[in-house]
């Protein structure tokens, strides 16, 4: 059996260049974002250690750390434990929308009222395709990431950070059976929990009652309430958001 390869021969077999921008982990992102463009890269490769990774792009370690931290947060990596823990390519990442979209709203280009009147659309068409296609398990699955965020609220954890908050949106568009509407809910709901987790990483604390409300018009195959209520919902969210973001600027 082949030995397994030394974090320095992965490294160097994925092409991965020193970086030599003072830009930090942006330029750290920004060239394995490439690398994953160009084919590079691609889902299930093990990324180099922390201290590889530092050495090979000439910046220290802490700012390896932060690069990891940003591309897990928009779903590019995943850091496993184990005995082949690691920090992993992820695979079906949307990272070309989900990027360029971040990228237009932080360089005030896209008005946030447009990416939530983008996330309203798109997760309102999820819900009417949902209604005609979801089977049982695909609800029950809904209703158990309900549960499991209800308890982690109740014993004070839970977090706008923590990616797992999308999952509802994520179920709910696969639900539909439509790989591209699953591309694009992620996406779009990504961009919209990372901008609210900078102005207050604590979750609304209607979300719960909220998406419950919304799964029971699911089972009862009820689009036009279920995307009222969620829509209600997602317009109080871009109202604050909107609010926090003028007092903050």
């Amino acid at each position: 059996m082949a030995s397994e390869k030394t974090d320095d021969e992965l490294l160097h077999g994925l092409g991965l260049r020193e970086v030599r921008t003072r830009r930090g982990f942006e330029a750290v992102c920004d060239q394995i974002r490439r690398q994953l463009l160009d084919g590079e890269l691609k889902a299930g490769d093990r990324l180099p250690g922390e201290r590889e990774l530092s050495e090979q792009f000439n910046v220290s370690r802490a700012v390896v750390r932060e690069a990891i931290r940003s591309l897990e947060t928009i779903g590019v990596v995943e850091s496993r434990i184990g005995v082949n823990g690691g920090v992993y390519i992820r695979g079906s990442t949307p990272l070309g929308i989900t990027q360029a979209m971040s990228d237009m709203v932080s360089l005030g280009q896209m008005p946030i009222g447009i990416v939530t009147e983008t996330r309203i659309e798109l997760t309102c068409m999820a819900i009417r395709l949902a209604c005609d296609r979801a089977t049982a398990a695909e609800f029950d699955a809904i209703e158990a990431d309900i549960d499991f965020h209800a308890e982690l609220f109740r014993l004070g954890g839970g977090s706008r950070n923590a990616r797992s908050l999308g999952e509802f949106y994520r179920l709910i568009a696969r639900a539909t059976h439509n790989e591209m509407i699953v591309m694009l809910v992620d996406s779009v709901s990504e961009v919209m929990r990372t901008l609210l987790a900078r102005i207050d990483p604590r979750p609304h604390p209607d979300m719960i009652a909220v998406r419950r409300k919304v799964l029971r018009h699911l089972r009862a195959r009820n689009a036009e309430r279920a995307c009222a209520a969620l829509t209600v919902h997602l317009k109080h969210l871009t109202d604050y958001l909107e609010s926090e973001s003028r007092a903050k600027g």
